[in-house]
């Protein structure tokens, strides 16, 4: 007995020793064990007894404490520390803690139900996806090490991406302390990876919701001017916390005010590009070929992030996103502010659904509409913002589910990505949204897995049918059908706005739907392009300067050319502008193709001869007093100068083959608008967009709305000569009179 009471002083010094040599807090957890039977629970005001000054502030700039004090983890939920980190009874500094660094097992033990018990897929599946399965461990090359180093250092370096959550100590010769070489932990990416597990988010008062909305907060990174992980303290090197969600500007409400009160924001606080939000920032993080710490060779991962920043996604001052951001004119002076534009006010409340009555200054408005209402970026935001999208892909739009957006953002990585799901048939956790296609109008209303045409989507899409999403336009020949050609349409409803199916309808163009189909007339797929899919000539064989292929989105001819494509014995290979990667589709024609599609006797490169249609179809319209200018809204006008809303081209019911003549020009819109117009009217230059994905679709569609509306028309062309590409189904059935 006796003893036993000498060994249990003996043990108590011990720890008191360690504990004065180590320090509460230290971060040594290898010391004697608390002398208690087992772990129990000490209570959160124990652990910020020794954590409130000693760790290393937060994303917020805050100490650790003072941020988890702030939390919705504690302020909603009432979680405490050991509910993450596991009971502290034998911790006290110096002994060990379980969970030291929680990982998704920890966060799933709360987050896998929500909402009365409904099982959380994203969260519940997170172990499954490319980032929280510990076996799935990327094939790595390290031959670009110039510097041996240490197994060691060499597993920190790794270890930045790979598992980002564990810390190593090194004693003064270099050598590695902890953790032990015997004993390495898996490789993993967890939640806290990503996201601040003290402070995931702050709760502000917005005039658009009567409760408090989630201002979403993430880990902070330190990153070079490329993007890649960076020391600390060295040049250029940055916290990424500054500048994922933008805390300054517009977007927040003064403080103090209630939820729900009426805010008119202050726009003078808009100030150049401040309003931008950039989470890909946290992504880029790991996926941006950097330097190894210590050796300085390269980084194995791909160049993703500066792939996308050479892409039309990643370009903040292009049109789909310049326009629509909180101040246009910061990216493009030539951008319409004010009246009537799409200039938007954050925070934007994905929640809010109607259009017209509950835009208010404060609320979802961007700018004055002219009649006496405010415009509504709402249903533009299906595309036009990267992060209000996913509000749309998941079908929760106008849903008290639906997100708030604090600002400017384009297509970004969750965009397209859900780091917590995979979704079946899909790879790299891309997403696939729930509705591809959702259609109301006055007089015709569907949804679904479908094309804007109500035909369904094959299933052979997967990891494009993201792409689809936004790359079918507006409208569809089947859409103007319903709601403008109809016989039991109006002339009323016939006589308004065109039907414009708007831009970057390539997906529809691929997959051969949504242009207004001829009864009687056959149609053609483009098989070795589907099978191909987006994904397969737009991201494969990305170049070492990041411009062509990957996340650039930009095709890389090499891509063309393969053994079972361009390369295969009998087909001429797709070439390349000098000194580019990107295959020069103006220009190039297969040699098995000798067809002369537009009647002037030569077979010329097909964009050409698209080209050559459109011109004619363009030429024909004006014979009738339509006159059209693909860089001018709304595009369609009564007169050859006078290029402006009040004289758009109306009376499409009015004139003879007026019917006819919106068929005609519904066709050429969309295949023009394939690939939007740059500094120049489209119709002057190939359209090397709508050669790619389909051209005999386009072909059909080009020559059957000229020869259809010539026969009526009051002044009608030159018949059309030349071949017209054989089809391979009939047209879809519309209804009567199509």
């Amino acid at each position: 007995m006796q003893r036993n009471r000498i060994l249990s002083f003996v043990a108590l010094l011990s720890f008191l020793l360690a504990a004065l040599l180590g320090g509460c807090g230290s971060g040594k957890k290898e010391g004697v064990l608390f002398p208690v039977a087992g772990p129990s629970p000490v209570g959160s005001d124990t652990c910020i007894s020794c954590h409130t000054s000693i760790l290393p502030i937060d994303i917020t700039g805050n100490t650790i404490v003072t941020a988890w004090q702030g939390t919705t983890h504690t302020t909603d939920g009432q979680v405490q520390c050991e509910d993450c980190h596991g009971n502290g009874g034998n911790h006290f500094g110096v002994g060990p803690i379980p969970y030291p660094n929680p990982q998704a097992a920890q966060c799933t033990a709360c987050h896998s139900t929500i909402n009365g018990g409904t099982a959380d897929k994203a969260l519940a599946e997170f172990n499954a996806t490319d980032h929280g399965n510990a076996n799935n461990v990327p094939n790595s090359t390290f031959s670009q090490i110039a510097t041996p180093v240490s197994t060691g250092q060499h597993i920190q370096e790794c270890s930045v991406c790979h598992n980002p959550n564990q810390r190593f100590t090194f004693d003064a010769d270099g050598n590695l302390v902890k953790p032990s070489l015997t004993a390495l932990p898996k490789p993993v990416v967890s939640c806290a990876s990503c996201h601040d597990g003290h402070q995931p988010e702050l709760k502000v008062a917005i005039a658009q919701r009567t409760s408090l909305a989630a201002y979403p907060l993430f880990r902070a990174f330190y990153v070079t001017a490329s993007g890649a992980q960076g020391i600390p303290g060295d040049p250029g090197v940055t916290n990424s916390a500054a500048f994922l969600f933008q805390p300054n500007g517009a977007a927040l409400p003064a403080s103090g005010l209630p939820p729900g009160t009426e805010v008119t924001p202050d726009l003078t606080k808009v100030v150049g590009t401040n309003n931008e939000v950039t989470p890909e920032a946290l992504c880029a993080a790991c996926h941006t070929r950097g330097a190894y710490r210590n050796s300085g060779g390269a980084t194995h991962q791909d160049d993703i992030y500066t792939q996308w920043t050479h892409s039309g996604h990643g370009d903040r001052s292009a049109p789909p996103f310049g326009e629509f951001s909180a101040n246009p004119t910061a990216y493009d002076p030539e951008y319409p502010t004010g009246t009537g534009s799409h200039q938007s006010i954050y925070p934007f409340d994905m929640a809010i659904a109607t259009t017209g009555a509950t835009a208010k200054p404060g609320q979802n408005a961007a700018v004055s509409n002219g009649s006496g209402g405010w415009n509504n970026n709402y249903a533009c935001y299906k595309c036009h913002n990267g992060l209000t999208s996913r509000a749309h892909q998941d079908d929760v739009q106008g849903t008290a589910s639906a997100p708030v957006v604090y600002g400017d953002a384009s297509v970004t990585c969750i965009t397209c990505h859900d780091p917590h799901r995979n979704t079946a048939g899909n790879s790299a956790n891309t997403r696939r949204p729930v509705v591809m296609t959702r259609y109301a109008s006055t007089a015709v209303s569907f949804s679904g897995n479908v094309f804007l045409d109500n035909s369904p989507i094959p299933a052979t899409t997967e990891n494009a049918t993201i792409c689809i999403y936004c790359h079918q336009g507006r409208e569809s020949g089947y859409t103007l059908y319903k709601n403008k050609l109809a016989p039991e349409v109006a002339l009323a409803d016939l006589n308004k706005a065109f039907s414009n199916p708007h831009y970057l309808g390539t997906g529809a163009m691929l997959w051969g739907v949504n242009g207004y189909e001829y009864a009687g007339k056959t149609y053609s797929s483009n098989a070795a392009h589907q099978e191909a899919n987006c994904t397969t000539c737009h991201m494969e064989n990305p170049t070492a300067d990041a411009m062509n292929g990957g996340h650039s989105w930009q095709p890389n001819v090499a891509s063309c050319n393969t053994s079972d494509c361009h390369g295969i014995s009998g087909v001429s290979p797709a070439v390349s502008t000098a000194g580019a990667a990107s295959p020069n589709v103006n220009t190039y024609r297969a040699a098995f193709d000798t067809n002369d599609y537009d009647g002037n006797g030569i077979a010329n490169p097909i964009a050409v001869e698209i080209q050559s249609l459109q011109n004619r179809l363009i030429a024909l319209l004006a014979n009738n007093g339509i006159y059209y200018d693909d860089l001018v809204y709304p595009y369609f006008f009564n007169d050859l100068v006078l290029r402006e809303t009040a004289n758009r081209f109306t009376t499409w019911g009015s004139v003879t083959g007026g019917k006819n003549a919106y068929k005609a020009a519904f066709n050429l819109q969309f295949i023009i608008k394939g690939l939007p117009s740059a500094a120049t009217s489209q119709t002057l230059v190939p359209n090397a967009s709508a050669a790619v994905h389909n051209y005999k679709y386009t072909i059909q569609l080009l020559r059957d709305a000229y020869e259809d509306y010539n026969a009526v028309a009051p002044t009608p062309g030159l018949p059309l000569a030349g071949t017209r590409p054989a089809g391979t189904r009939a047209a879809r059935d519309y209804g009567a009179e199509q």
